[in-house]
């Protein structure tokens, strides 16, 4: 394990950080040689229309996840210009109910509020935030669960364009991301998490669940690592 402080350590007690030494969790996984940025939920009702502490930023948007998120978006663009420099596929998630929110489910009667009108699709509020907008060429992928893979062609996606790492971004760490990422592991895809550009709106529920994926699941580690790795990569050749 790295000397370095991790935005986890504050939250293990000693005998957590025992059984980390002792069990060897958190070994690194490594990148693969065909990789996909992708970008998750990063749109104004989780962000905000501009920075702001997330108690201010809730009277707007229930999902707000206070200043952390745009300081986390400050960290995916450039992570975004080199996917883009290199050809590398980008994609992202849409996440937007209808009206009537039927297609949430029980996520309604969970953590919905009543009349949650800052959740409906094709509206601004579930727009990707302006620095990191889509191209034409960018996948989207609609999704009203928190995997991305969940009743999706993401999958299908991923086979056609040969992408054996996906590097996500976003949030929240706790919810759609984590969700993601166990679920790619699981299709045996290698799993990078650049660790400043993925946030949450409960500080507790970030950093525990950044150490878990990292103990387990992915490759949790700083953007600048991340990013080193994109630079050294040839361009991507056209499918």
């Amino acid at each position: 394990m790295s000397d370095t402080k991790r935005i986890w350590d504050d939250f293990l007690t000693e005998r957590d950080q025992e059984v980390l030494k002792v069990a060897g969790y958190g070994k690194r996984g490594g990148f693969g040689r065909r990789p996909a940025l992708f970008i998750i939920d990063v749109q104004y009702n989780f962000c905000g229309d501009t920075p702001q502490e997330i108690l201010d930023g809730l009277k707007q948007y229930r999902t707000h996840c206070g200043k952390e998120a745009w300081d986390a978006v400050a960290h995916m663009v450039p992570l975004l210009k080199l996917a883009r420099d290199k050809n590398i596929p980008v994609f992202y998630t849409e996440s937007g109910r209808r009206p009537d929110l039927m297609d949430s489910g029980v996520q309604v009667g969970k953590n919905h509020r009543g009349g949650e009108k800052t959740v409906i699709a094709h509206t601004h509020a579930t727009e990707t935030v302006e620095p990191l907008a889509p191209r034409p060429q960018d996948i989207r992928i609609s999704k009203q669960k928190p995997s991305c893979f969940f009743g999706t062609i993401f999958m299908s996606h991923l086979n056609f364009l040969d992408v054996d790492t996906l590097i996500l971004v976003g949030c929240t760490s706790s919810g759609c991301l984590r969700a993601t990422a166990v679920d790619a592991y699981s299709y045996n895809f290698k799993v990078i998490i650049p660790e400043e550009a993925a946030f949450d709106r409960f500080q507790a529920s970030h950093a525990i669940n950044l150490f878990d994926l990292n103990c387990k699941y992915a490759d949790v580690i700083p953007s600048r690592e991340v990013a080193e790795y994109l630079e050294n990569l040839p361009v991507r050749e056209a499918s």
